[in-house]
């Protein structure tokens, strides 16, 4: 919109060759941004990229920086021109930037500021980056966004006062922009990923993400499969509580059994959601620490039955397992040896009925 903006300007207003080729490059940096976003899975390439586009356009600038906020919540450098390597180990706290001590804080778009001695004295010191930093005598910044969330800064310095005109400020508006649409696109991209592996109500593997690493276990010849088990759940008596107390109380019961359930499991061990009330599990170890993982967590499971605001309901689950020995690499037969020794277990307790022969049958329908 802004590239249009400017060549509309430039048809309606009679313009230096200087500038009509300023607005052509501008253009052309535009677009291939645009197609370098759509094309590009790297976002780290992207913003070097975008900022190198901004230097071709700022031409008296001498270097710059894409500032990212880091884990610790300092601002990282994710991409630079005319840094050195020590750039990449800066690690620079938002209100020690320029652009914070010379707005006060209120960032809100782009920034110039020609004369960063009246800003910050000149610093000394050893490191490289910060050698650098300090022989620069001007900047124009503009803030990043995700959703409105400040996110990092975009740095673009010169090694001379009085050098940034607005004609760079809109050149790094645009890119600023950009540079925040990469991050955001990314981060919708990274969420889908998610999405696509994981049940949205529990965050364990859905069923399809489960079966691909238990396939990749099969295929890895160089894996040890001897202490390794397959686990199939499924939470008691469900579907009578949903019929009774209604499906919002049966969701708070399933997403209650999912925390329970990764507390008790191994950094090594996967866990995925089946489908309704089925869960199902591979667990490292021997028979006694798979037993043990497993009767913990239907104690911690049957002790949280204060979670449920005293309804007459009566937490628990069985399961059945069996090793990878038993299953000879066949999930479909691990599957049917896990259910065939949790239906006994569930025979055992007595809380096989009429609604669970009928869950029995849905599970062999989605196991089809």
């Amino acid at each position: 919109i802004l590239a249009a903006a400017l060549l509309y300007s430039f048809l309606r207003n009679p313009v230096s060759s200087s500038e009509r080729d300023y607005l052509l490059l501008f253009r052309e940096s535009a677009n291939a941004i645009s197609v370098r976003i759509m094309n590009t899975p790297d976002s780290a390439q992207l913003y070097q990229f975008i900022l190198e586009s901004c230097l071709k356009l700022i031409p008296k600038a001498k270097c710059g920086n894409v500032l990212l906020f880091g884990s610790e919540g300092l601002l990282l450098s994710r991409a630079s021109v005319g840094f050195g390597k020590g750039i990449s180990d800066l690690k620079l706290r938002l209100e020690d930037s320029f652009v914070y001590l010379a707005t006060g804080g209120r960032l809100t778009g782009p920034v110039i500021m020609n004369r960063l001695g009246d800003i910050m004295p000149a610093r000394e010191s050893d490191d490289e980056s910060v050698e650098q930093s300090s022989a620069i005598k001007a900047e124009i910044a503009a803030p990043l966004f995700d959703n409105g969330t400040l996110v990092g800064l975009l740095c673009i310095d010169a090694d001379k006062i009085d050098v940034f005109t607005e004609r760079d400020v809109s050149a790094l508006d645009y890119m600023s922009r950009q540079i925040s649409i990469v991050i955001n696109y990314q981060k919708l991209k990274s969420e889908a990923q998610h999405l696509s592996r994981y049940d949205n109500q529990t965050d364990l593997m859905n069923r399809s993400s489960f079966e691909q690493e238990i396939f990749k276990i099969f295929g890895d010849p160089s894996r040890d499969t001897a202490n390794l088990y397959f686990v199939l759940m499924n939470l008691d008596g469900l579907r009578h509580a949903n019929d009774t107390f209604g499906h919002h109380f049966g969701d708070k019961t399933i997403e209650n059994f999912s925390e329970i359930i990764k507390g008790n499991l191994g950094k090594n061990d996967l866990c995925g959601r089946y489908g309704g009330d089925e869960f199902v599990a591979v667990i490292q170890g021997d028979f006694l620490h798979v037993n043990f993982v497993l009767e913990n967590t239907r104690k911690e499971f049957q002790n949280s039955k204060s979670t449920f605001q005293d309804k007459e309901y009566a937490p628990d689950f069985s399961y059945g397992y069996n090793s990878f020995r038993e299953g000879l690499g066949d999930l479909d037969t691990f599957y049917k040896l896990a259910e065939y020794r949790m239906r006994e277990m569930k025979s055992k307790k007595g809380t096989t009925n009429e609604r669970d022969k009928d869950d029995t049958s849905d599970r062999r329908d989605r196991r089809r």
